[in-house]
């Protein structure tokens, strides 16, 4: 099928709901084991910070491929067995998110209304793919950032009991996160995620959205942060 691009997809009534899944371990884009997590305050050095509350929409996809990409004239990328599990891009022009592509089993509307909200003269928007076990899932706890590497941390829980999953299977969760600064894609070397065995505790984005049940939002803020988990 034909890839649908931001451009096409202003006017689309879908709607993206905050999945639940998970997954466990560790997973690095680089050598480096050093996590920076400045704070984004005054006493930060320019162009670094950390947001433990960003504003972020999720999506979880159960598919062969990942399910977003940047269009590229290529068509939808390939998976292969030697695939990272962590796929990271960072959006940081208006007409780089025009050149956002998904699946056509994601839903759009959300995604398009997150993108078209943010300002991309001050801020920044992170996407991570991420192949997750779908008997668990993640909670986004923070995103921080430097002059050239970006991290992120998220929980992981086990979904309710009477939430059918299958062990063993793994679902694609796709994170748009707002990061509140500029930061420049061709200087951004090196990506890091982590995930804990248990959830943020105090670090968490606050999740009072679930599946089917609406997201939550925060009245200060422009966009809903889709429950922070997928």
């Amino acid at each position: 099928m034909v890839p649908s691009t931001r451009r096409t997809l202003l006017h689309s009534a879908c709607g993206l709901a905050t999945m639940l899944a998970g997954c466990s371990g560790m997973f690095e884009s680089s050598d480096e084991s050093t996590r920076t997590a400045s704070e984004n305050n005054g006493s930060a050095a320019p162009g670094t910070g950390m947001e433990p509350d960003p504003e972020s929409v999720v999506t979880r996809v159960d598919a062969d491929r990942r399910p977003v990409w940047l269009n590229d004239g290529d068509g939808r990328p390939t998976e292969s067995r030697h695939s990272r599990r962590l796929e990271s891009k960072i959006i940081d022009t208006a007409s780089r998110a025009d050149r956002l592509a998904v699946a056509e089993d994601v839903d759009r509307s959300l995604i398009e209304a997150f993108l078209d909200e943010t300002d991309f003269d001050t801020e920044t928007v992170y996407v991570q793919t991420v192949t997750i076990e779908e008997c668990f899932r993640l909670t986004l706890c923070r995103i921080s950032w430097t002059t050239d590497k970006i991290s992120t941390d998220y929980g992981r829980v086990s979904r309710p009991y009477d939430e059918p999953c299958t062990a063993g299977n793994t679902v694609y969760a796709v994170w748009f996160i707002r990061i509140p600064d500029t930061v420049n894609a061709d200087d951004i070397s090196s990506y890091s995620s982590s995930i804990g065995g248990n959830s943020c505790d105090s670090q968490r984005v606050s999740a009072e959205g679930e599946s089917g049940g609406g997201s939550a939002s925060s009245s200060n803020r422009r966009t809903q942060t889709g429950g922070g988990q997928a």
